[in-house]
């Protein structure tokens, strides 16, 4: 035996075999591999119920869940408007060629010299208060745009004299009122007007105190409308929340500015809504702060007071039917809150509630429901650090802007209840919606130094996996 090292390896060792026949054996092998082809082909043809499947890779399932999920769902809103309107002096485009389709550019994070307020809607479309440099300082003026996002108008409300916001502007039939800031001799007023087409009809002259805050708002209810506002006590140790009537045909004052919240409290930050009958107010109550102290350390940390939302209705002529209620948790943190009426003569309000630290953003978005029979349990919207700002409650929309820049709508029922989930839409971006209707909404996006209004149309989410319960479980009597 020759040593092992000598061996060659088995593939190639060649042994002494008998002579065998190896053309019939080739002939076998061929059957064979025929009829399993056929049989292969067969199984598919037959398995797939049509002609050409058998040449069709097969995809694992799982992939195309994969896949599936991976895929954004389709966009809810077009585009009404064929030309956005411009307020101010719109950039010129930067000089070079677009290819088709693009878009001019435009220098976004310049500091423009528009500003506008909150939006609100009427029986002639959209509208929202403006204020834009010229005449040696600041222009008031009322936008309005109809619902096609056609026919954009602005008119002159009186130069702004002062650090101070847009006017406050609501609907009333075909007209538009507007509340508007300027300084006088005792601190500043609240001038009200009613703009019908580009006709201004001043009415009364209001004392606003000197207090930091410029919160002011405004709304009809049948014949008559009030203002409200924040303002300080004489002392100037309390805040408290002022209301005047007054008649919105004839533009004059219908009785004395007068306090409506409780004198114990530090209230601030009204809120309108109209509901049959007369309006809804809601503010913001502020309570004692206090400095939380870490039991490790002995540290003592910033000092967040507790913030909460109280809802007072009204008559017609501001006069409360009812004494005010709390909405939100008392011992709550609620930053920032907004309103809007329900379909039921009630008032959804959504606010941010987060006991961060000043400065911070995020936190809970919530929504709870309120009618005269009850208030209802509170919803969770959505929770996460990137959020910031106001909750906009609009009808049957709301809007949550966030950190990263897109805007992110979701379906809201009259309830106060989301539909599906907040998601962002491709033709919004981070443009921020000012108002809307159950299929519109007016978006604004700067534009150098100027605003760009557009109108877009969109298709509310399938409300039919939501309940649709009456008064909920635990609700409390208002």
């Amino acid at each position: 035996m020759p040593p092992l090292s000598k061996i060659p390896p088995k593939s190639t060792r060649k042994e002494p075999t008998e002579p065998r026949d190896t053309g019939s054996g080739l002939a076998g092998a061929a059957l064979a591999a025929f009829v399993i082809a056929v049989v292969i082909v067969g199984v598919r043809y037959w398995g797939s119920g049509g002609e050409g499947e058998a040449d069709r890779p097969v995809v694992d399932a799982g992939e195309d869940a994969e896949a599936a999920e991976d895929k954004p769902p389709p966009p809810r809103c077009t585009a009404i408007s064929t030309e956005p309107f411009v307020v101010g002096e719109a950039q010129a485009a930067k000089p070079k060629a677009l290819d088709a389709g693009e878009e001019e550019e435009f220098d976004e994070l310049a500091p423009f010299a528009v500003e506008l307020g909150r939006g609100t809607t009427f029986e002639g479309g959209f509208a929202v208060g403006a204020l834009r440099d010229g005449e040696g300082g600041s222009v008031a003026m009322v936008t309005t745009i109809g619902f096609d996002g056609r026919g954009g108008k602005l008119v002159r409300l009186g130069r702004s004299r002062g650090d101070f916001d847009a006017p406050t502007v609501s609907g009333y039939k075909g007209s538009v009122l507007a509340a508007m800031l300027e300084p006088n001799a005792g601190g500043r007023s609240i001038r009200l007007a009613r703009v019908s087409g580009e006709k201004v009809t001043w009415g009364p002259e209001l004392g606003e105190g000197r207090d930091e805050s410029l919160a002011v708002d405004l709304a009809a209810s049948g014949s008559s409308a009030v203002v409200v506002w924040d303002d300080v006590t004489r002392d100037g140790k309390q805040t408290m929340v002022m209301l005047a009537p007054f008649d919105p045909e004839t533009m004059k004052a219908k009785g004395e500015p007068r306090p409506v919240s409780p004198p114990k409290q530090d209230a601030e930050t009204p809120r309108l809504a109209a509901r049959p009958g007369g309006l809804w107010l809601a503010y913001a109550v502020v309570g004692t702060a206090r400095k939380p102290k870490d039991e490790d350390t002995g540290l003592v940390g910033e000092a967040i007071a507790p913030r909460w939302v109280e809802v007072l209705p009204l008559d017609e002529h501001g006069a409360a039917v009812s004494l005010p209620r709390a909405v939100t948790p008392k011992d709550g943190h609620a930053l920032a809150f907004d309103v809007e009426p329900s379909e039921d003569g009630g008032m959804v309000v959504t606010y941010r509630d987060d006991d961060t630290p000043s400065g911070s953003s995020g936190g809970r978005v919530m929504s709870v429901w309120v009618r005269l029979s009850g208030v209802g349990e509170a919803k969770l919207l959505t929770e996460e650090p990137g959020s910031a700002g106001v909750p906009d409650l609009m009808p049957g929309w709301l809007s949550v802007s966030s950190l990263s820049g897109a805007t992110r709508i979701g379906t809201m029922t009259p309830r106060g209840e989301l539909v599906g989930e907040l998601r962002p839409e491709p033709l919004l971006g981070n443009g921020e919606v000012l108002a809307a209707t159950q299929a519109a909404l007016l978006v604004a996006r700067p534009a150098g130094k100027a605003m760009k209004l557009s109108v877009m149309q969109c298709v509310p989410d399938d409300p039919s996996g939501v309940s649709d319960g009456g008064v909920e479980a635990g609700t409390k009597p208002l």
